[in-house]
């Protein structure tokens, strides 16, 4: 495909130096944001347009980024909440760079930084308001969207998060007598997990539980943690840390009978979380359970949503052929809709790349 002689686009992001993204060739990176809103769908953007991954300090000093020639977008990508919060003087260049900027600019954000602001620091809440009164938002999830709608001045677009795994056999065939379930995820609730696994293990008396934990290297000690709390319950539940990383969330995925998503759907920041995590599961041909979030919700045809966790593990384990019918309708429904080329193609049309 011919690249489009509009002007190129730049994703403004926390790296040390400018990189070109080459035409489907998504490079690794261990932040699932970069990944996910950047990287994948950059790589597919590449085959018709120049895409760059941009330094933060670069844009600052020169929001033009006229090194990189002609651009038609720069997305500033999303900030971890402590780079927020530690962003001291950068924020008014950044602020002042975005008014600057001779060609428009968005703004990517995948959680609701004043929902967690108020329980932190005002500096959260300021941040993502200053930035919305400058420039168009772009988000993974329509949830996300209604919140921070009122305060998007110029707009508000939803651009979801693609797959990233290949797609595995649909498979659910527990042991009578046993049940392996899975967590993945780059950080977490340690509070939300104890409660909701305590409740899982709980309601499954009958059953010896192992649970693959699959977070970071800090998550190794809550892991065991969690361990301690599930062994003294009737069923003994044993659960193994596994170290994050693309290939082991593969195989845990692929070693499981069940997806465990909980999430606080009580809370704002909660409820804005994106389908991403869902996603993988059904990708992986994996029967999941998960918290009513609204993003999770809209995929409730091909798995198990609901408060109670418990109570949808007894559903799912009364029902396998049904099951294993959701997850092999889900995959063919999430191929269509988080495909990387779908995403990428909406990046174009939300950024005017065509």
């Amino acid at each position: 495909m011919q690249k489009n002689t509009r002007g190129g686009l730049a994703y403004v992001v926390r790296i040390d130096r400018p990189r070109e993204i080459l035409p489907g060739q998504a490079a690794f990176h261990p932040m699932a944001s970069l990944r996910l809103r950047t990287l994948i769908p950059g790589s597919e953007l590449a085959r018709q347009s120049t895409v760059t991954l941009v330094p933060f300090d670069q844009f600052l000093e020169d929001p033009g980024l006229r090194s990189l020639g002609r651009l038609s977008a720069a997305v500033i990508g999303k900030l971890s909440v402590s780079e927020v919060e530690t962003m001291g003087w950068r924020r008014e260049r950044l602020l002042q760079a975005i008014r600057d900027c001779p060609y428009p600019v968005y703004a990517d954000f995948s959680d609701n930084y004043a929902a967690l602001g108020a329980a932190r620091t005002s500096l959260l809440a300021d941040y993502q308001a200053q930035v919305a009164a400058l420039a168009p938002l772009t988000v993974p999830c329509a949830a996300l969207a209604e919140q921070l709608r009122a305060q998007a001045s110029h707009g508000i677009h939803v651009v979801e998060d693609p797959y990233e795994l290949d797609e595995a056999p649909a498979a659910f065939a527990p042991q009578p007598d046993a049940l392996r379930i899975c967590w993945f995820g780059a950080s977490y609730d340690a509070e939300l997990l104890l409660e909701s696994f305590t409740t899982l293990a709980a309601g499954l008396p009958a059953k010896r539980l192992q649970l693959d934990f699959v977070a970071g290297h800090a998550g190794r000690a809550f892991a065991a943690q969690l361990g301690s709390r599930l062994q003294m319950l009737p069923s003994g539940a044993v659960v193994r840390f596994i170290e994050w990383s693309l290939s082991n969330v593969r195989m845990a995925l692929h070693d499981c009978d069940l997806v465990v998503l909980p999430q606080d759907w009580r809370s704002p920041w909660g409820r804005s979380k994106s389908h991403n995590r869902l996603v993988q599961a059904i990708r992986a041909g994996r029967v999941a359970l998960a918290s009513p979030i609204p993003s999770f919700a809209e995929l409730s045809a091909f798995a198990c949503v609901g408060e109670d966790l418990a109570t949808l593990a007894q559903y799912a384990l009364a029902r396998p052929a049904e099951m294993l019918e959701r997850v092999r309708a889900g995959q063919a429904y999430v191929r269509q809709r988080f495909a990387p080329q779908a995403v990428a193609a909406r990046w174009a049309e939300v950024l005017r790349l065509g």
